[in-house]
């Protein structure tokens, strides 16, 4: 029933790896938790995922054991703390003591391809869990396979994660021509992160205008219907980062006034307005 209650499902992804996606999906959930949601981060790659190893935690099972049927979803769950946000309000926060991880697999050769019985059950598991948290936010490997584009079709929200390096621009347009092209999405919204200069929004802005201009010229000359870019925001270049990853630490507990743990913690807020939108039909 569409009055059920349904986590809004945010696909985090990018065009290669090395960008900060698993990062910005760890620190985005922290701080969606810091302001009271409850959040769930799926390691939605189920070959080489790293979510848990950046949060410095063992899982005694993840994703590709619960499809097997070696555990139950409970089993697989993992609990990161985070420390509430102190707001200077009267409105009462929700006391919220973290955020969920479901794992995903590592080293497993044949978690690169789903079946179609995979399908169903990934589709099943996702709709259990949708009614438990506020926000789904899945952690998809890089590029453009099979798994990522199953993660792509069922979400409410596609964030594709940039650098500014021609590198990383040239596979995120590549992303976003499949994402249009395989699976219908022609709204996007994009992260640049490691920005440098004394105004990153306005270098996120001219990243995004870049592939706007180039999605607007070159998917329309081969029929794709015209792909939106929308800037959710800028993450600036920043020494806690690295640290932070370093010592398995969320940005909010290893350095909670860095530019890099403010700019995540503005781009939660984002993310929460576009959850006030009206969720399409899946």
């Amino acid at each position: 029933m569409e009055s059920e209650r349904r986590a809004r499902r945010v696909a985090i992804v990018s065009g290669k790896g090395g960008v900060g996606k698993t990062m910005v999906a760890a620190n985005l959930a922290a701080a969606l938790a810091k302001t009271g949601h409850s959040v769930l981060v799926v390691d939605s790659d189920l070959g080489l995922a790293n979510l848990d190893v950046m949060l410095g935690v063992q899982p005694s099972y993840t994703l590709h054991d619960v499809l097997h049927g070696v555990c139950a979803l409970k089993d697989a769950l993992v609990r990161v703390p985070v420390c509430p946000r102190e707001v200077a309000s009267t409105k009462e926060v929700p006391s919220v003591d973290g955020f969920d991880i479901l794992p995903g697999g590592s080293g497993i050769r044949d978690a690169t391809t789903l079946t179609a019985s995979a399908r169903e059950d990934l589709k099943s598991l996702l709709h259990e869990l949708g009614s438990r948290y506020e926000f789904l936010l899945c952690d998809a490997g890089a590029g453009i396979g099979e798994v990522v584009l199953f993660f792509a079709q069922i979400a409410d929200d596609i964030v594709v994660v940039v650098t500014p390096e021609p590198t990383s621009l040239t596979d995120a347009y590549a992303t976003i021509k499949v994402l249009a092209r395989e699976c219908g999405r022609t709204e996007v919204h994009m992260i640049v992160n490691l920005v440098t200069g004394a105004t990153p929004e306005k270098a996120g802005g001219a990243v995004v205008s870049h592939l706007q201009q180039v999605a607007s010229r070159f998917l329309l000359s081969d029929g794709t219907t015209l792909v939106r870019i929308h800037l959710l925001g800028v993450i600036p270049s920043d020494p806690a980062v690295p640290r932070a990853i370093t010592h398995q630490q969320l940005l909010e507990s290893a350095a909670p006034m860095a530019p890099a743990t403010q700019a995540i913690a503005l781009l939660a807020d984002h993310l929460f307005g576009m959850a006030t939108t009206r969720l399409p039909q899946v």
